[in-house]
């Protein structure tokens, strides 16, 4: 997880947690939004954050990983500042791009951006497929995996990457542990239940009546 100070307040940019996922289930062989993206149509999963954050999360993987979204409810408790995330994230492809849009669902305003990473990283996945590629970036961002556990009954692969982050995947691309610990910081998130081949409740990628404003990733 990556935090910084702006002006004396405490921000909390998008997980790693979710940047992982990102790079795992997002890229196919090339960047056509009719390509499936991941072997499972549709998946659920939903979270416990402790540490210094603390709260819980759900995760929904629909149309073959081409849509994704995110909604975490958390306190964050670090150096004596304390924010409060009540968040919806949802990527999505459209015309060969992938968009981020991120909610804040307690004024339900957002912002979208485009991901200037996707058409890049989705060239250069040709003859790969997802979990090929996402091993391969994992170990470029220093990635080295550490052995295999189980995650409440769910059986995965343990990366450690640069910066005390970590991550446990398992064969069908789901992340059921991910965490971060470093500089007196500890956060962890843990899968408490996966629901293979369900889209999740119903609506929950959607934007619903958000007012949405478009932004430059680099704003």
């Amino acid at each position: 997880m990556n935090f910084f100070y702006n002006s004396g307040k405490l921000t909390a940019h998008i997980s790693l947690f979710v940047f992982l996922i990102i790079v795992f289930t997002s890229f196919s062989s090339n960047a056509d939004s009719t390509q499936k993206m991941h072997e499972l149509e549709s998946y659920y999963v939903t979270y416990k954050i402790s540490g210094n954050a603390e709260g819980s999360k759900q995760h929904a993987s629909q149309d073959y990983g081409r849509k994704q979204c995110w909604i975490e409810k958390s306190e964050i408790n670090i150096f004596d500042n304390t924010v409060k995330k009540n968040e919806k994230v949802i990527t999505t492809l459209e015309n060969g791009d992938q968009w981020i849009i991120t909610i804040n669902l307690d004024d339900n305003t957002g912002t979208r951006m485009k991901n200037p990473m996707y058409k890049e990283l989705a060239s250069g996945m040709k003859g790969k497929s997802p979990k090929e590629f996402g091993e391969q970036f994992m170990k470029q961002m220093g990635g080295k995996v550490v052995g295999e556990k189980t995650v409440n009954d769910e059986k995965c692969t343990e990366w450690t990457l640069m910066g005390g982050a970590t991550t446990c995947v398992t064969d069908d691309l789901i992340a059921v542990e991910s965490g971060a610990d470093m500089a007196g910081i500890s956060i962890k998130e843990v899968a408490t239940e996966v629901k293979r081949n369900n889209p999740g409740p119903e609506g929950i990628c959607d934007i619903g009546n958000a007012k949405i404003k478009e932004m430059d990733f680099g704003q």
